[in-house]
């Protein structure tokens, strides 16, 4: 039998890299990407942090000439970064409440996706690859411009800093989902062998015949309670099979709203009815399995 995986949690982000890596790179994200939902805005405690200081900064370089002359391209990009970010975070926070506070783990769609799809061109894969790839490479172009077309070294460099920090946060969530997916197997396929070994375990006993009433046979019909039927339900709907597990359900919930959100649908009806119908599922799986 396969090791026990069931018990061990899904792998997460890496506590104090993850939160470095991700708020560095935002300044950035957030020009390269649209229709956020809150999981690019984690941690916002750490990012709110680092709002103060870049108004702190850039009131002190207004006021200070020489300080302004030098830093005045950073002052901009970061404050335009700051405002658009919070701008994202108020939308994204007004279509939660509309949606009644669901859960959105969609991590933003960048706008060369969208360039791309106006031209007809849109495959599931290819937004792993803009995030890994083409943004970066984008933010080095942007800072290679900067440098040797317009002489600006502060504002570059930080740039080089942030290409290399999205660079590593996507290569994270990268390896997260394939984590995700390699545990969710895992725990499939020893569900299933613990399923064959009771099966050999238990004597084999002949059905008992179904009751006859006037010559009439009476099928047997198993009834289900309420939340038996509820999970069943919800079950199918995350393609997860009993004995129900959490980290399962979370795997199959983070890989199916992203190839069901609306925003890569066109926001159609069918699409936001399955998106409601994963959320749903995966609230009542973490209130009934998580506890």
């Amino acid at each position: 039998m396969k090791d026990i995986h069931g018990e061990r949690p899904a792998p997460g982000r890496i506590p104090v890299l993850s939160p470095t890596l991700h708020c560095i790179a935002m300044t950035a994200l957030v020009y390269l990407r649209a229709s956020f939902g809150f999981t690019l805005f984690r941690p916002r405690t750490i990012f709110f942090a680092l709002s103060v200081a870049v108004a702190v900064f850039d009131y002190i370089a207004w006021h200070e000439p020489d300080l302004w002359q030098g830093y005045r391209a950073v002052c901009t990009f970061s404050g335009g970064a700051v405002a658009l970010y919070w701008l994202h975070y108020g939308i994204c926070l007004v279509g939660q409440w509309r949606r009644k506070s669901e859960p959105d783990d969609y991590s933003g769609r960048s706008h060369a996706l969208r360039v791309l799809k106006s031209f007809g061109i849109s495959m599931p894969a290819m937004q792993m690859h803009i995030h890994l790839w083409v943004e970066p490479a984008a933010v080095l172009l942007f800072a290679a411009t900067l440098r040797y077309a317009f002489n600006e070294h502060h504002l570059s460099a930080w740039l080089v800093l942030v290409a290399a920090c999205i660079i590593g946060t996507e290569t994270l969530n990268y390896w997260t989902e394939i984590r995700r997916e390699k545990i969710a197997k895992d725990i499939t396929a020893e569900a299933e062998d613990r399923g064959k070994t009771l099966e050999s375990d238990q004597p084999i006993t002949e059905a008992p015949q179904a009751a006859r009433v006037a010559g009439q046979t009476i099928p047997r019909k198993v009834v289900l309670s309420e939340e038996e039927a509820r999970a069943k339900r919800f079950g199918e709907v995350l393609e997860i099979t009993e004995p129900y597990d959490l980290d399962e359900a979370e795997a199959n919930y983070h890989r199916l709203i992203q190839l069901h959100h609306p925003d890569t649908h066109g926001n159609s009806s069918e699409s936001n009815q399955r998106t409601a119908e994963l959320n749903e599922a995966i609230e009542f799986f973490r209130e009934r399995v998580g506890g």
